[in-house]
């Protein structure tokens, strides 16, 4: 592949400062609609993934594989078609270390995006709902099932497991982002989301935004409670901070941006 078709490491980080830059100027307004169809994109991949875990007919591990595969679309639909995700905004950081906007600004837009990427996905929430594919007659599909499966199993997490496998998960979403910058063709973008993006799901990792997809489903499926609420928040927080952590890991740990950091955190002397 000609050199020209692939940025280098510096081009890459060039790149993320200056979609921080344009990130950190973009209006209220303008954030929290495009939060909101994040939200709906990664929610509609979650849809796509659970189909495919619910048909039950491969390998639990190849079906993994094929619903991690249908899950990236979430994510590639966000890259493309142009949309703000929580999990992946982690990656301003590297234009905050260039000193190219305020913590302010990234604090605003983590704040903003994260609210807007759960009413996306409340949206596809409620639309897969009252379209009925939760129900076979009076029971639950195949679909619904899965979806209480899943639900209950991520509400059941301790903080700590939760907040680790945060930091795993984001730490692949993180890398997609990376990779898929530093191709220039649409088709090299695409193969480098999905398959980080496919590894988070087969091992099983903690996502934010898709657990505002994933959770609210299974409560609205066994029925809101204000217990459920809870248990659904005592999974956000702890995922949350995990995917803060795994995605600042990505940029911190960066040779440069390690340089950078230092570079930044030194406090220069008034000249007397």
């Amino acid at each position: 592949m000609p050199e020209s078709l692939i940025l280098s490491p510096k081009e890459i980080n060039d790149t993320l400062v200056g979609i921080g830059k344009k990130k950190a100027g973009l209006t209220l307004f303008e954030l929290f609609m495009y939060a909101i169809l994040a939200g709906l994109y990664i929610a509609l991949g979650a849809v796509g993934a659970s189909v495919v875990l619910a048909g039950g007919v491969a390998d639990p591990g190849v079906a993994k594989m094929f619903a991690g595969v249908v899950f990236s679309t979430g994510l590639i639909l966000v890259l493309l078609a142009g949309a703000e995700l929580f999990t992946g905004n982690m990656l301003m950081t590297a234009g905050l270390i260039e000193k190219k906007f305020f913590a302010v600004h990234i604090l605003r837009n983590w704040a903003i995006v994260w609210i807007g990427n759960f009413i996306g996905s409340l949206l596809v929430v409620f639309l897969v709902f009252g379209s009925g594919y939760f129900l076979a007659g009076n029971e639950l599909s195949k679909l619904g099932a899965l979806l209480v499966k899943v639900g209950d199993a991520k509400m059941a997490l301790e903080f700590w497991p939760a907040l680790l496998r945060g930091i795993l998960c984001n730490i692949l979403v993180c890398l997609a982002v990376v990779i898929s910058l530093s191709s220039v063709s649409t088709e090299g973008k695409i193969l480098a989301i999905v398959f980080p993006i496919t590894v988070f799901i087969i091992g099983g990792f903690e996502h934010s935004v898709a657990n505002m997809f994933f959770l609210p489903a299974a409560l609205l499926i066994k029925g809101l409670s204000f217990e459920g609420v809870l248990l659904m928040f005592n999974n956000l927080i702890p995922v949350t901070l995990g995917n803060i952590i795994g995605g600042v890991i990505i940029v911190l740990l960066h040779p440069k941006s390690f340089k950078r950091l230092k570079n930044f955190l030194i406090v220069e002397k008034p000249k007397v």
